[in-house]
């Protein structure tokens, strides 16, 4: 029996993991992973740990392959929240969902919705990833439930709790 081929390597750049190899690139592309850049391939390092722990490809620092932990103790080095946000990005990934940052409109991801491609679709909804014990004012739901509304999304909070269990609210607005 021949021996299963290994997964195409990427390159831990910060906060990027940068991507060479042809076929995982094309992998990457047509799964809607990160984004080209020339005649490479980027992808955030959420996207990449999701990557290491199903096995789709590995990464190196350029001395050594670095495994999931290893990823993930980078990643809680550079972002608050970190392991929550891996959690959500994983589990709406584990639904089908197409999830990309959220950064341009202030939330953690944005997600398109089964099926859809970022080329021929508009993601569906914001996600912003809080921890269980966080406190926020109405004013403040208030402003991100709004500016969801203006960019035709809807706003949904991902709440993870200390066991890592995440529950999902999608506040709206009522117009009496």
């Amino acid at each position: 029996m021949g021996e299963k081929s290994k997964p195409g390597v990427g390159i831990l750049s910060g906060t990027k993991v940068i991507v060479g190899d042809n076929e995982l690139r094309s992998f990457l592309k047509e799964k809607g992973f990160g984004e080209e850049k020339g005649k490479r391939h980027e992808i955030s390092l959420i996207e990449a740990i999701y990557l290491v722990e199903k096995e789709k490809m590995r990464v190196t620092d350029g001395k050594k392959i670095l495994d999931f932990d290893d990823l993930l103790k980078n990643g809680n080095k550079v972002e608050e929240n970190f392991y929550a946000k891996y959690s959500v990005y994983s589990d709406l990934r584990g639904r089908g969902l197409l999830v990309r940052t959220g950064l341009k409109f202030g939330s953690d991801f944005r997600v398109y919705e089964r099926g859809s491609s970022i080329k021929s679709a508009h993601s569906k909804y914001l996600v912003h990833v809080i921890p269980e014990e966080y406190t926020c004012s109405f004013p403040e739901i208030a402003r991100g439930v709004r500016l969801s509304k203006n960019v035709n999304k809807a706003m949904i909070y991902a709440i993870v709790d200390e066991e890592g269990d995440i529950t999902y609210y999608q506040i709206d607005r009522v117009k009496l």
